[in-house]
Formats: structure tokens, C-alpha cells, sequence
């Protein structure tokens, strides 16, 4: 039997959305080389297999030179992948991602993009939305095909930011069904303090999986770019606070800045990747970083 795509797909403004997405998605993924692509599956553990006749065009580093010693023939060493790798893509869906438009894109974007390489490659893929309201279905498992990629793509066009995270909830179940050694994507703007939910990193530790953080942020919005006093307030709750942007940019930029160090030092010490995804910045960039499993953007 198989899972039907959520009904919500089919609501003409999540259609569109979905258009949407699909194109950016594909537009991204065009600017990478199909090189970086299978990047995705480099450090996956394998496992000897059996042994096959050497034939010219064979890799000389497979050959099995004991075998050659002892019997007298060539003969090449063959592997299988000792699991598939499987990803799970998760999505901080928190009002706070939602506090410019511009962020709030720039994240399903990644997210879309990533699960269409992946896609590309055959993966199992899988999406955990987090907090957020408007989906069909928040946890779907990783599976491969153009229906599970439909599904992930209309949940992404449908969700919209609400309510707060709980990260550390959220990851700890994550750690709980992800494939051993396999891709996590965490996208989100992270805005709950590290020692909060770094803890939860451990079971994916354990699993030995291969954690790549992407923390969107808005250079408007932590440059303040406001010219009057003003005030402000989070999405998430907390009281409003009247503030002069003018006198308290540099102030506000130098604990972003702080902030994003604090992530990406909580991250390597669990071994994650943090990529810094500025929410104007490139798409296929930031999509390269996050394939490639290198950190980019400055903290």
C-alpha cells in the first residue's frame, strides 16, 4: 500500500508554493557540478564484499596483492555501503524564523534544494518540522521516489512560522530514528541558548551521523536598519522593548556575532557542521556548503 500525498497538496496557494519552491529548487541545483553533488556520500563506512577477475580499466589501489602472491592471479576487491545513508531534513519552523520574510524563504529554499539532490541521487529523504502550524503531516520517514519528494514539498510550501521550537525535544526524537551514519540537515535560525540543546546531539553522536547545521539570519535585522526609534518584540512572546537603533547597532551586531560563535563552537564539539546562511546570500552557495559538509559565513 502505498502513502498517499498529503490532501493539503491540492490547495491552489500551497500549489503555487509548491511551483514555487520547485523552481528554486532546480535553479540551485543546476549551479552545482555533479561532483559536489555525490560529495553527499563521502565518509559513508563500507564493508568488504567479494572478490571479482581483474579487468583492464580496473582501479590498481583495489587489487588484493596478497591474493596475487599466493594464488598467482589479479584480482579486485569489491565493496558494498555498509548501510544507505539515509537523511532527515529538519526544519525550525518557530515564529522567530519568521520575523523577516526573507529568512523564513531562504530556509524552505535550502531545505527544498537540498532534498531535490538528494532526490537527484537517489537517497532515502526524510522532513521533521518543528513547532510551525499548517502542515498535513510534520514527521515524515525517510523514503525514495517522486511521491515522498511531493510530500516534502508540500509540506514545506504549506507550513507556516508559529509557536516556539523546543530543539532539544525535537532533535532528541530525531536521534532516536535516524539511519546509523546517516545525514542530518537541521535548518533554522537556532535562537535558544546551545546548552539547551546540544545535549540532545548526543544520540546522533552515537549513531555516528553526520550533523549539518544551516542558521539563517537577516543582516537587516541584526544591522538594524531603522533610522527611527522604534519598538521591538519577539514572535515567540516576551515584552516589547523601546530601543534606539542608531545608538544600539554596533552593540546588536556584536552579540549576533557572539551568538553565531557560541552555535558553531556547540556544534563542532559534537562534531556538526554550523554553516552561517545569511538570508540574502546566494542559494546555491549555501546549498554547497551544506552538501560539502564545510563551514561557511562568519560568525
Amino acid at each position: 500500500m502505498t502513502a498517499k500525498a498529503p490532501a493539503i497538496l491540492w490547495r491552489p496557494e500551497v500549489l503555487e508554493r509548491v511551483r514555487a519552491l520547485q523552481l528554486r529548487a532546480r535553479a540551485a541545483a543546476a549551479g552545482l557540478g555533479v561532483g559536489l553533488r555525490r560529495s553527499i556520500r563521502v565518509g559513508q563506512a563500507v564493508e568488504f564484499a567479494d572478490y571479482k577477475p581483474y579487468m583492464p580499466g580496473d582501479s590498481l589501489r583495489d587489487l588484493d596483492w596478497r591474493v596475487l602472491a599466493r594464488r598467482d592471479r589479479l584480482v579486485v576487491r569489491r565493496y558494498r555501503a555498509e548501510t544507505e545513508m539515509g537523511a532527515t531534513l529538519v526544519l525550525d519552523a518557530s515564529a522567530d524564523l519568521g520575523s523577516t520574510p526573507a529568512k523564513w524563504e531562504q530556509a524552505l529554499g535550502l531545505l527544498a534544494t537540498v532534498a531535490w539532490v538528494l532526490h537527484l541521487e537517489n537517497e532515502p529523504v526524510g522532513l521533521t518540522v518543528v513547532a510551525g502550524e499548517g502542515m498535513a503531516v510534520p514527521v515524515l520517514r525517510a523514503r525514495r521516489g517522486r511521491g515522498q519528494l511531493a510530500r516534502i514539498f508540500a509540506t514545506l510550501a504549506s507550513v507556516q512560522p508559529a509557536g516556539r521550537a523546543g530543539l532539544r525535544e525535537a532533535l532528541s526524537q530525531v536521534g532516536a530514528r535516524a539511519h546509523r551514519r546517516g545525514l542530518v540537515v537541521v535548518v533554522g535560525d537556532f535562537m535558544e541558548s546551545p546548552e539547551t540543546w546540544t545535549p540532545a546531539l548526543d544520540a546522533l553522536v552515537r549513531r555516528r551521523a553526520d550533523v549539518r547545521a544551516a542558521q539563517v539570519y537577516d543582516r537587516d535585522e541584526i544591522g538594524l536598519a531603522f533610522a527611527q526609534p522604534l519598538r521591538l518584540y519577539s514572535p515567540e512572546g516576551g515584552s516589547d522593548e523601546a530601543l534606539d537603533p542608531v545608538a544600539m547597532r554596533a552593540g546588536v551586531r556584536e552579540e549576533a556575532t557572539r551568538f553565531f560563535g557560541e552555535v558553531r563552537g556547540a556544534l563542532r564539539n559534537r562534531r556538526g557542521v554550523h554553516v552561517l546562511a545569511e538570508a540574502h546570500a546566494d542559494l546555491t552557495d549555501l546549498v554547497a556548503a551544506v552538501l560539502a559538509g564545510r563551514e561557511a559565513g562568519e560568525p
